[in-house]
């Protein structure tokens, strides 16, 4: 009698387990579908009419728990209104952080460290709009990219240890954006990045600002331009 109790909990069990198994397989072939979708999508709109466009770019970073700005332009070409390929030059900016500062007062002794990171970096990357309406875009976008990091510490008489890595960055995100004006959008984006270089200038970012579309500026004013002397 005690018997069926338990060989029914393992029936469940297996029953559950393969179900899972099942739902996991269900949505990464879903998965794989939407990707193999979107490749194909992008690869026909390299096949359309494309427009210039020159953006300045700018994200908050973390690099080990450490708060970094960067600051980059980033310029290129959209094919089709949908998808982007770009190229990028981004330079970091930050204040120093104390590390170590054994006394823990103010003002601070010749013990206390303070540590600061750089990174600068070129990259080529593209975006994918998945949501494109005359008012909203919703995009991820992918960059690989080749620079250098710093990461110096120094104590109150001088720098002790200044250190240079090659940085190799990937990076994944999401962006949404609203438009304004044809030439003006407010927009926002979050993402991560990790260098296949040197792991130490891996972090998350976001950023949230206006973004001047001078590509789109330079296109109608050369329309313009054409129409004025046609007549």
């Amino acid at each position: 009698m005690q018997a069926k109790p338990d060989f029914f909990r393992f029936n469940f069990a297996g029953m559950l387990k393969n179900g899972l198994l099942s739902l996991f397989l269900l949505l990464t072939l879903s998965a794989s579908s939407q990707i193999r979708h979107m490749f194909d999508t992008m690869r026909h709109d390299l096949t359309h009419q494309k427009s210039m466009f020159v953006c300045l770019d700018g994200k908050n970073s973390v690099i080990r728990d450490m708060p970094v700005k960067l600051f980059g332009l980033q310029f290129g070409y959209t094919y089709n209104r949908r998808t982007n390929l770009f190229m990028g030059f981004y330079r970091s900016y930050n204040l120093e952080k104390i590390i170590d500062n054994p006394s823990g007062g103010i003002p601070y002794d010749s013990n206390t460290v303070w540590q600061r990171f750089r990174l600068s970096y070129f990259n080529l990357g593209c975006e994918y709009y998945f949501y494109n309406t005359p008012k909203w875009r919703f995009s991820l976008p992918f960059a690989i990219g080749l620079g250098g990091g710093q990461v110096r510490k120094r104590k109150l008489d001088g720098v002790f240890s200044d250190k240079r890595y090659t940085v190799l960055p990937l990076e994944l995100g999401f962006t949404a954006g609203y438009k304004l004006t044809w030439w003006v959008w407010i927009s926002g984006g979050i993402g991560t990045r990790v260098s296949l270089a040197s792991s130490k200038f891996n972090g998350s970012y976001y950023y949230f600002g206006l973004s001047f579309r001078f590509g789109e500026i330079y296109n109608r004013a050369r329309e313009m331009h054409k129409k004025q002397f046609a007549h």
